[in-house]
């Protein structure tokens, strides 16, 4: 404490000395001059392949995508603007790099011709058919002589026009000028600033490679200049890897077991995920989403499969894939019989090396996860479910419509009058309302607290072995669903919605553009 008082009370010394900077380092780095070099004499003229690789610290999933959707956007519009053919844009991108290749780019920039417009002719020439200054001046801004601009007619007025002859820039000139604005289009929900040049970017910025064929193309952007110079994966320190020529990129990174396109990760993902799970007569899911970010997480994907005790497959096996999936990025292993089994796969960010002890160190991290879910649940069914009830008054719905139990207590009142307009029959409509007192009480519980991915799944399983009818069980269970199965269910999901949109939008908080911190459009949807 004594230790944490002082060093707060010099922190406090500095920003006095320093009259309280906002957002700024005290231990700010000197700014390096950085000059991009000089566009070569020689460059290339002939079509080139030209390559973009944007190295930073790892983007978060999410951010991966949205920067891949938006280059697949802005780097051919960026062509087009330049006036620069080519064959075709390949993109691709890893944790740690976006990468933007561009087969056949011109070398050079088209010439071209434009007409420009000038003041009307009886203002451009006198009375003798001399040009005024008016004529003189125009000629002199589009570079041309006077004597060669001409007279045309538009909507029975006539003007003077100059042919202005543009000649092509050379594409590595073009591109210099034009790369650092692409990046910076690049946007992000969330950025951080790192350096001097206080540069926004999902992460942090570490290299630039932008190369048209062998030439590089020259510019600095957050304090880095461009080069040749990539890196390799992580768990190898990261070597310093030379592209002599562009069309060399994607063979460079495959030397170094780079995989660039996810699609290629998600297949050997899934190729060899399948075969460790085949090897114990067991499959892995279906799942795209999974697939996906795990494959985005990753440069060189090397699957592995791991084991838990038996002890755990007591737990709920949504408790169970809940940990894996959603904590740990695991895939749950089942067998014929669609059952659980005591295997995860998991995938690392390298090679084969010491995978035993990456193997071991997995398993320690799911058993100590498997432990805190298996407290959790023991601790929950202690009790009945609807002993969790008052524990609801602490939950917060909103602040001007009051705790999660007095929003029980309105579905209680509201899901029998839906049930009504639905024409349930009796015994469908009790029990909606059964499960509309019991629908919300599994936020109070351990489990769900933990995980609250697992609301409305835990709820049904607890009601279950509190002896509480399927019907209400599958009800409380599928309230969150996009779409019900069960009558009982619908009247209970409805009422949920229902009351949540008037509430929320009497309450003043309806959506506002992208804004919608209740997800109300959603529930409007399902």
């Amino acid at each position: 404490r004594r230790l944490s008082r002082q060093v707060a009370e010099l922190y406090l010394e500095q920003r006095q000395r320093l009259e309280y900077p906002l957002l700024e380092s005290a231990w700010q780095e000197e700014p390096r001059e950085l000059r991009p070099q000089a566009v070569q004499a020689n460059t290339a003229v002939a079509p080139q392949t030209f390559v973009l690789e944007i190295g930073s610290e790892e983007l978060p999933v999410s951010d991966l995508d949205s920067a891949l959707r938006q280059l697949r956007v802005n780097v051919p519009r960026m062509l087009d603007d330049l006036r620069l053919a080519y064959d075709r844009v390949e993109l691709s991108g890893t944790p740690r790099r976006l990468a933007v290749v561009v087969v056949k780019l011109e070398g050079r920039q088209p010439d071209r011709e434009t007409i420009a417009k000038g003041p009307p002719a009886d203002r451009a020439y006198d009375a003798d058919g001399n040009p005024t200054k008016a004529a003189v001046g125009f000629a002199r801004g589009k570079g041309v002589d006077v004597a060669d601009l001409q007279i045309v007619e538009e909507g029975n007025k006539r003007y003077v026009t100059a042919v202005v002859r543009e000649e092509g820039r050379p594409t590595v000139e073009l591109l210099a000028e034009a790369l650092p604005k692409l990046i910076a289009g690049i946007k992000f929900d969330k950025n951080m600033r790192w350096n001097h040049t206080n540069v926004a970017y999902s992460r942090p910025l570490r290299w630039i490679v932008a190369l048209f064929g062998q030439d590089v193309v020259p510019f600095v952007y957050a304090g880095i200049a461009s080069g040749r110079v990539s890196r390799g994966l992580r768990p190898y320190d990261s070597p310093e890897l030379t592209i002599p020529n562009a069309r060399d990129y994607t063979a460079v990174m495959r030397q170094n077991s780079i995989v660039l396109d996810v699609e290629k990760r998600m297949q050997m993902i899934t190729a060899v995920g399948g075969k460790l799970a085949a090897e114990i007569g067991g499959t892995i899911p279906d799942d795209p989403e999974l697939l996906r970010e795990v494959a985005n997480l990753v440069e060189k994907p090397t699957p592995l499969r791991g084991r838990f005790s038996q002890r755990y497959l007591k737990l709920p096996a949504a408790v169970l894939v809940a940990v894996m999936r959603k904590h740990q990025r695991y895939f749950p292993v089942y067998d014929g019989d669609g059952k659980l089994m005591p295997y995860f796969i998991a995938v690392r960010n390298g090679d084969e090396k010491h995978l035993d002890v990456v193997v071991s160190g997995n398993e320690h991290v799911i058993r100590a996860r498997f432990s805190d879910a298996e407290f959790f649940y023991s601790k929950d069914i202690e009790q009945k479910l609807e002993d969790f009830l008052p524990r609801l008054d602490t939950l917060t719905f909103q602040a001007k419509l009051g705790s999660m139990l007095d929003k029980t207590h309105r579905l209680e009142k509201l899901t029998p009058q839906v049930a009504g307009m639905l024409d349930l029959s009796p015994e469908e409509t009790a029990a909606a309302s059964r499960a509309a007192a019991l629908a919300k009480a599994d936020l109070a519980t351990n489990m769900v607290v933990e995980m609250t991915s697992l609301q409305g799944i835990m709820g049904g399983h607890y009601a279950r072995m509190n002896g509480e009818s399927e019907a209400v069980v599958t009800a409380i269970a599928e309230q969150y669903n996009a779409v019900s199965q069960t009558k009982p269910g619908l009247a209970l999901a409805l009422a949920d919605r229902l009351d949540s949109l008037a509430g929320l939008f009497a309450a003043g908080l309806a959506p506002k553009g992208s804004n919608d911190p209740f997800a109300l459009r959603r529930a409007a949807l399902h």
